[in-house]
């Protein structure tokens, strides 16, 4: 519960930081695709003060893939501040974070070995359900019946979701730099 009412916390935190005098924009995918370029031109410095603070070529690489996620979706809400804006905030950005955690899913599973890869398939297909199940409750005890309904429901739908994601995405990283620790 802590985590839930952090993660809508610091969303909110976002927007309201986010929101100016200006009306909100809609993000076409047109806009989407230039938000996307934008970051690009930011990871050159991201990455030079990760090297200059001596992070290791792996870590690099994951803070700075979960870094297009993370300004990606705080990009789109300073645009589309609306509720409708930032729960599609919300799960575009699950989105990309599902694009990581099948990365770094697949790199974990070419280091392992025989049975072991048994192991973490089995692990991932258990956590696909999981991931069904607490989606489909969230949306249940999203019903107005149970929440009192409004279009907060939306965005804690979202964002629960996009945290179910990002944390898993984060277990599976932090899985294969365990395994990859002895090279």
């Amino acid at each position: 519960m802590k985590c839930l009412l952090l993660s809508i916390g610091l969303f909110f935190q976002i927007v309201s930081l986010s929101q100016t005098s200006k009306d909100p924009v809609e993000v076409t995918s047109e806009l989407q695709k230039k938000i996307k370029q934008d970051i690009e031109k930011e990871i050159p410095k991201l990455t030079q003060r990760l090297v200059q603070k001596k992070e290791n070529a792996v870590h690099i690489e994951f803070i700075t893939d979960s870094f297009r996620v993370e300004e990606f979706m705080a990009k789109w809400v300073e645009l589309d501040y609306t509720d409708f804006g930032m729960k599609e905030a919300g799960y575009a950005a699950a989105r990309l974070y599902d694009n990581l955690m099948n990365k770094y899913y697949k790199k974990l599973l070419a280091v392992l070995n025989g049975d072991d890869k048994k192991t973490l398939v089995q692990a991932q297909k258990a956590w696909l359900s999981f991931r069904d199940s607490e989606t489909k409750l969230v949306g249940v005890i999203s019903k107005d019946e149970y929440s009192g309904g409004g279009t907060m429901q939306g965005l804690t739908e979202a964002s629960e979701y996009f945290d179910l994601i990002k944390n898993r995405t984060i277990a599976l990283f932090e899985h294969y730099v365990r395994a990859t620790q002895n090279e």
